[in-house]
């Protein structure tokens, strides 16, 4: 299964070159953020949907520093996002009111499936080791929660719709 999300890779070196995008996976108790660039992933992290505040705060004026601590890829990104995209799933509507009350301007995605493209996307960054190599993709399932990188994938499939 191929996952539709541009080039892999951590490549915080070309950040200033390029627009900046931020994904937003919802869940009821936590959601996935990341930002990317067209190619590459440039900061994941999962965060408790209490500190979403945190998340607006870089919406608003740029400087993802106060969401450090939830990191889980890539590097701490001082750029401001060009565009916003918000997975349409699980609870999608008190991110919307959220964003709509701080003047962020976003746009809903569709969002089936992009768990499963989350679990690619974790396996293409680590590769299994070892024996777990030989475990088939379908049974191989990632060490920690994946939501950073489904926010990832809800990116990749707003820029094949541009």
């Amino acid at each position: 299964m191929d996952v539709d999300v541009p080039k892999m890779g951590i490549d915080a070196e070309r950040l200033l070159s390029r627009d900046i995008f931020c994904g937003i996976d919802p869940g009821r108790e936590k959601f996935g953020f990341a930002l990317a660039s067209e190619s590459s992933l440039l900061f994941a992290a999962i965060i408790p949907f209490e500190q979403f505040d945190a998340a607006l705060s870089y919406l608003s004026s740029g400087g993802a520093e106060n969401l450090a601590g939830w990191r889980t890829e890539g590097t701490v990104c001082l750029e401001a996002a060009a565009r916003v995209f918000l997975g349409n799933g699980t609870s999608h509507e008190n991110y919307e009111r959220r964003l709509q009350e701080a003047g962020v301007n976003y746009e809903l995605v569709d969002e089936r499936m992009t768990t499963l493209d989350a679990r690619e996307l974790y396996w293409k960054l680590h590769p299994p080791r070892g024996l777990a190599r030989l475990v088939p993709k379908s049974l191989r399932v990632p060490p920690r929660q994946i939501d950073d990188l489904a926010a990832w994938a809800i990116i990749g499939r707003a820029l094949l719709r541009i």
